[in-house]
């Protein structure tokens, strides 16, 4: 059987994997993880929180299949390829072996380019909602004295 290997996320993956976070919502992430492992990926402490977060997310995703099927098929599709550099199809993905399908989304959550994109997902959040001083538009603000 040929083997399936993940292909570099991309912009076209975030955007993928950002609507896939959408359907499941942002809510079941905060609560699978909790406040100490999200306060460790803003400081970028991955060490620190690596498999017990690959293994909290993985079961979300597990968990959460039943609603977001055609998102989490073609999220995997559209970052994964055959090992012979052919694409794998969301149909690909629906009607391979559930074990085999379980080993992708673990494999998934092990990626460095996917602890990147958290470290700096949870950077921008912080810049967001950070006060005025920290904030990423605060030297942009315009006071006004309504």
């Amino acid at each position: 059987m040929a083997e399936i290997i993940f292909k570099e996320l991309t912009v076209d993956s975030m955007f993928d994997f950002c609507e896939l976070i959408d359907v499941i919502g942002t809510e079941s992430f905060e609560e699978v993880l909790g406040q100490e492992d999200l306060k460790k990926f803003k400081e970028k402490s991955y060490e620190e929180v690596g498999v017990t977060v690959i293994m909290k997310m993985s079961a979300l995703f597990i968990k959460s299949i039943p609603k977001a099927r055609k998102e989490i098929c073609t999220f995997f599709a559209g970052c994964t390829e055959w090992e012979d550099g052919s694409p794998v199809t969301a149909e690909d993905i629906r009607k391979m072996k559930f074990s085999r399908f379980i080993k992708i989304i673990r494999d998934f959550f092990k990626q460095e380019d996917l602890k990147d994109f958290f470290g700096e997902a949870a950077a921008f959040a912080d810049t967001e909602h950070g006060d005025l001083k920290n904030s990423a538009t605060g030297d942009t603000a315009i006071h006004m004295g309504i």
